[in-house]
């Protein structure tokens, strides 16, 4: 975790201190949700010290939204939610995409006060610079590959409501070639059909003039010229390829 990530998750857990929550949470109790003894551990747990496992329980149960309750455990829970994020261990059993999605049932940016929206907006910022720096390679049979999807953060700022605009910007300051290795390699999910250019996600099919942002984005002439500056900055016969494949 960077320091910057590190600083805004401890803000966080200032600003959202006041927040607290009963016994009893606002969750789905069917079969496949949320158990009594879950929904206790969950309660019973000091806040730092919930584990993602069972965080991933309440992001799976929790459905719906009012400015009431809802909003009030949203928020008790947000600053464990941002340093699991910012840990690489999101809590949700489906991975790191959509395990905001309650959030983005808030309409934080224009309900929420300014200390609050700042520092959700801050993270953002700062899990994108921090997401960018990350060069770690996988091999899969078409070739290496980034290990970091970045379409997974994207797909995860969209879903919560942030600033989409922002979060690109965040990108286009990054440092190259570490940035432009992740412009690259996310051109290949650009779809260009019907008279769009976007980037392909099924968790963005409900956010269609956001998906064609981050595709207009992505397919810039200046970020076709920073790939291939990029190619002639590093050495890797690998990143060199990932960046080949997609000027």
């Amino acid at each position: 975790m960077s320091r910057e990530i590190f600083d805004v998750v401890e803000e966080a857990y200032r600003i959202f201190a006041p927040y607290t929550i009963g016994s009893a949470l606002v969750v789905c109790r069917c079969p496949c949700c949320m158990t009594v003894e879950t929904e206790r551990e969950l309660t019973r747990t000091p806040l730092r010290k919930i584990p993602s496992g069972l965080l991933a329980e309440y992001t799976n149960s929790a459905h719906g939204w009012d400015d009431g309750q809802i909003a009030r455990e949203q928020r008790y829970f947000l600053p464990r939610y941002l340093e699991l994020i910012a840990a690489g261990d999101p809590p949700d059993h489906m991975g790191l995409d959509i395990c905001l999605r309650r959030l983005g049932e808030a309409g934080w940016r224009s309900k929420w006060p300014r200390s609050e929206i700042d520092v959700l907006e801050r993270f953002f910022d700062a899990l994108m610079g921090s997401s960018v720096s990350k060069l770690e390679l996988v091999h899969w049979p078409a070739g290496w590959r980034l290990g970091l999807d970045l379409k997974d953060v994207l797909t995860l700022a969209v879903t919560a409501g942030a600033d989409i605009g922002r979060v690109l910007g965040a990108w286009d300051k990054a440092a190259d070639p570490a940035a432009a290795l992740h412009m690259a390699a996310l051109r290949r999910d650009i779809m260009i059909e019907s008279g769009r250019t976007y980037l392909h996600s099924p968790y963005l099919e409900d956010h269609p003039s956001t998906a064609d942002e981050i595709g207009a984005f992505l397919m810039r002439p200046e970020v076709g010229a920073r790939i291939e500056a990029a190619f002639f900055a590093v050495e890797d016969p690998r990143l060199q390829q990932i960046l080949s494949d997609m000027a």
